[in-house]
């Protein structure tokens, strides 16, 4: 298996890369003695102050901002080191060299090709498909223009099973599967995966294609769902991307906020009215890994959601995700949207500034929290405000050390009448107890001590499962270790087995999990991964019946009537 990069390859591959060159792809530079300036990237200014060294570092004496040409090229084009690495090499023509047995296989780079060649075919048949004018008129109807239908990228898989196989013949079936182009039924039969949709491009921070969105224009398609998105595959991790952010880049490099929608026809439908800073999720709800890539780009992001229930059970989850990476200097808000409303629905009946309008109503994260707590609650009694205290106070150790930490606590010190040391010893004791109890939690059966296993020698294995069944198993296995590490590897899906590990350093569950990664495995490869998906559906066929004892038992105590509808619905 490839590994981690050489660091001798990486030295070299600095020395050989003229940072003024790099910088200069993106920076209007000038001479300046020995060294370089312009104005800089990072932070609006007028005067440049933007310096660029040939040794290979910068620094910008207006906003700080400093490092080597690697640095420059994650900061700007928001990649990882590795990216980073890759993205330089390709500018000199080399392959990055890897080393054996020390993380997985590099993707096969022929997947680019092959989907932006399927992008390049689904645009061709937006002009000439005979599904065109039917989903021009749509598109028309949505307020898509043409500048903004090429700008997106947006395209039309047409009718019929086997059009972009045929095709894409060339490629080969296998590659076509392997980008999630192409689905194979249980009888064997390969055939295309988009059909009578239309195709919105999901590109990388490079501007490539790594998979796509499709949604029905037509009341009698026979494709499926509303919306489809790509599968997961070697380039395309949901959990990671955002449909838009490399629109976004490309249309304002010196980004200052971004605004999270739910869907790749609300970032759409916001572009085509000026409002050029939207991103989504890909069918998965927000987590830690799209607010660090937010973050890296952006010191604000503003949530956008609707204001039904659905929409603040996504709010109270993107709180629990961005908790961690709020650091200094980075702020969150939460906008509502009026009942009946999303952002598409929004500017196409009221325009631009009617967005802008409720977007200044956006509540800091700080105060959507402590609102969210309070609800129900009467903080003129005593046991009221223990109880916000006990709510909340958990939360502040999810935050950086910083301002909105100190400011939180501060205030709900304020709420619940006490101090905010208080504050913070009740929540490290409260994780801490929470921890030791999950830590001393076997797993409920058989299968869930196989399936933490699995998990701890291969937490791959869990980017195979299906993004629902993933979030089912961390639901299901809620207080137990198994629940605890399933969580951590959703949040990291990049942990290894090491890393996994030192998650649970110095706690009781260390032990367990050290000893179930030295245990032998038996099965590799293919076998492991259906083995692991198997045990993953038995455990969840076991939790529903779990719970459906638990509450045929409370509705034969209790004789509650929203019991009773509870357990008819899980029945059903």
């Amino acid at each position: 298996m490839a590994g981690q990069i050489p660091q001798s390859f990486i030295n070299s591959l600095v020395e050989r890369v003229d940072i003024v060159d790099v910088v200069g792809e993106r920076v209007e530079l000038r001479k300046a003695g020995a060294n370089h300036m312009g104005r800089c990237p990072f932070h609006e200014e007028k005067t440049p102050s933007f310096h660029v060294y040939p040794d290979g570092h910068y620094h910008c004496f207006g906003c700080g901002a400093h490092g080597t040409t690697l640095g420059f090229v994650m900061d700007m084009d928001g990649l990882t080191f590795p990216e980073a690495v890759e993205s330089l090499a390709a500018t000199l023509g080399l392959e990055v060299p890897r080393e054996r047995g020390r993380a997985p296989a590099a993707a096969d780079p022929g997947l680019y090709e092959v989907l932006e060649a399927a992008g390049r075919q689904f645009q061709r048949w937006l002009r000439d498909d005979g599904l065109a004018q039917e989903a021009h008129r749509y598109l028309s109807d949505r307020g898509l223009a043409k500048p903004l239908i090429d700008d997106f990228g947006i395209g039309l898989a047409p009718s019929g099973w086997e059009r972009l196989k045929t095709a894409l013949a060339g490629f080969g079936e296998d590659k076509l599967l392997a980008a999630g182009l192409l689905a194979r039924n249980d009888r064997g039969h390969v055939y295309d995966r988009f059909r009578e949709r239309i195709v919105f491009p999901i590109r990388d921070a490079r501007g490539r294609a790594i998979g796509f969105g499709g949604r029905i224009f037509k009341g009698d398609a026979d494709a499926g769902p509303k919306y489809l998105n790509s599968p997961e595959t070697d380039v395309f991790k949901k959990g990671r991307e955002l449909y838009g952010l490399f629109e976004a880049r490309r249309q304002q490099r010196q980004l200052r906020e971004l605004f999270l929608v739910e869907g790749y026809m609300d970032v759409v439908a916001l572009a085509g009215h000026g409002i050029g800073n939207a991103v989504a999720t890909l069918g998965t709800a927000v987590g830690q890994a799209h607010f660090e890539k937010m973050f890296r780009h952006v010191d604000v992001v503003v949530c956008c959601f609707d204001g039904d229930e659905a929409g603040r059970k996504a709010a109270w989850s993107a709180v629990d995700a961005a908790f961690p990476v709020l650091a200094e200097g980075k702020e969150l808000r939460f906008v509502f949207l009026p009942e009946g409303e999303d952002p598409d629905s929004l500017v196409a009946n009221h325009g631009a500034e009617r967005f802008h309008e409720e977007a200044r109503k956006a509540l800091p994260v700080g105060d959507y929290l402590l609102r969210h707590l309070q609800t129900g609650l009467d903080l003129r009694r005593v046991d009221h405000r223990a109880l916000l205290a006990d709510l909340a106070a958990p939360h502040l150790t999810r935050l950086p050390n910083g301002a909105l930490r100190r400011a939180l606590s501060s205030e709900l010190a304020r709420l619940s009448q006490t101090s905010p040391g208080a504050l913070e010893q009740r929540a490290e004791v409260g994780r801490a107890t929470s921890r030791r109890w999950a830590a001393n939690q076997a797993p409920s059966s058989k299968v869930g001590a196989r399936l933490l296993r699995h998990l701890v020698k291969h937490p791959q294995l869990l980017a195979g499962l299906d993004a629902d069944v993933r979030q089912r198993l961390v639901d299901a296995c809620e207080g137990e270790l198994l629940g605890e590490a399933l969580r951590y590897v959703v949040e990291q899906p990049d942990a290894d087995t090491a890393t996994l590990l030192g998650r649970f350093a110095g706690e009781a569950a260390y032990a367990q999990l050290a000893s179930a990664a030295a245990a032998p495995s038996l099965l590799t490869g293919a076998a492991l991964a259906a083995e692991f998906a198997d045990a993953a559906e038995r455990y969840l066929g076991e939790s529903t019946r779990r719970q459906q004892a638990a509450l045929l038992d409370s509705v034969r105590q209790s004789g509650s009537l929203e019991d009773l509808q509870r357990l008819r619905d899980a029945l059903a």
